[in-house]
């Protein structure tokens, strides 16, 4: 018998699916029908009020059908309008977490992807003993960083010049999705509040508008777009690294350091994690990767290691 690629995991793609297309398509469908029929009630409303008004003598009915009109039909239209923004609102929320659902999978994809590519094989590496080096046997083998990640949050990518060290795909789908959510409130909120009150707004009333809409998320992604960049460049032209707010040459460096380290999870258990540390003959260690995919950190080490063609030191279980 042959041996199936076939994953049960992806059978977990069921739910949401399901979901979808019998719960929320069936809803979504009867919630857009009633605002359609609401929207064609409202207009023939006007239509009728429009025409009682052009009417110089009135029976009892009609003058009682247009008083109801005059009086009732804006406030109807008032409601319509919130319920409008409403519907638009969540279905803007809709579409984000529908690309950030997208995103993820499609950027987990190419992550094992990336995993299973034969560029990966670290079996044949030879490791530098660090014991038999007089900077090796100096330097600090506690982690560098005190925070980490149980999945490849970092990530290095080739640039116009040589490479960069920067958030990968997956952490940055996610700082997109928080500000789009933020945003996608926030607009629909002003243009609602200027449709409807049709008054200039107090720097009072745009303050609380903003933070008790979505102000909160768009500052959070904001927050999350600038702190995920790239927080190195290698430029292999000019043979320089920026990292730590400082420039190196490709001289000044010595070795790679890889470490393990295991990082308390806030509510339950834990999970181990991995550095790349960059040793400079000064005996500093600056972080390149911090994650916890090691078959991702290995691959990029590797390809850091070809470029600055310097020892590698690890201590890391293969």
């Amino acid at each position: 018998m042959h041996k199936t690629s076939f994953k049960f995991s992806r059978l977990l793609l069921i739910i949401p699916i399901g979901v979808f297309v019998f719960i929320l398509l069936p809803e979504l469908t009867k919630k857009y029908d009633d605002f359609k029929k609401q929207e064609t009630e409202l207009k023939e409303s006007a239509i009728q009020l429009v025409e009682l008004q052009k009417i110089e003598k009135l029976t009892t009915s009609e003058f009682h059908k247009l008083k109801t009109l005059e009086i009732g039909l804006p406030i109807r239209q008032l409601s319509f309008e919130r319920q409008k923004f409403l519907y638009y609102k969540t279905g803007g929320m809709l579409i984000v977490l529908l690309f950030m659902g997208i995103g993820m999978l499609f950027t987990s994809f190419l992550t094992q992807r990336k995993k299973n590519s034969p560029n990966n094989r670290t079996v044949d590496f030879q490791f530098n003993d660090p014991d038999l080096d007089t900077i090796g046997k100096q330097i600090s083998w506690e982690a560098k960083e005190n925070s980490g990640s149980n999945f490849a949050s970092e990530t290095l990518k080739k640039t116009a010049f040589s490479y960069k060290i920067t958030s990968s795909s997956f952490v940055k789908v996610f700082a997109w999705s928080f500000f789009l959510v933020g945003l996608n409130y926030v607009v629909l909120s002003f243009i609602e509040f200027y449709r409807i009150s049709q008054k200039q707004m107090t720097i009072m009333e745009g303050g609380k508008l903003f933070f008790s809409s979505g102000g909160i998320f768009l500052l959070i992604g904001l927050f999350l777009l600038f702190s995920f960049g790239a927080k190195v460049h290698i430029n292999k032209q000019k043979r320089k690294i920026i990292i730590d707010g400082q420039i190196l040459s490709f001289k000044d460096l010595h070795a790679l350091q890889i470490l393990e380290k295991f990082t308390q999870g806030k509510s339950s258990g834990g999970y181990f994690c991995y550095e790349v540390n960059l040793i400079t003959k000064d005996g500093n260690r600056y972080n390149l990767l911090n994650h916890g995919d090691k078959v991702i950190l290995f691959s990029d080490m590797m390809k850091i290691h070809q470029l600055f063609k310097i020892q590698v030191w690890c201590r890391v279980q293969l």
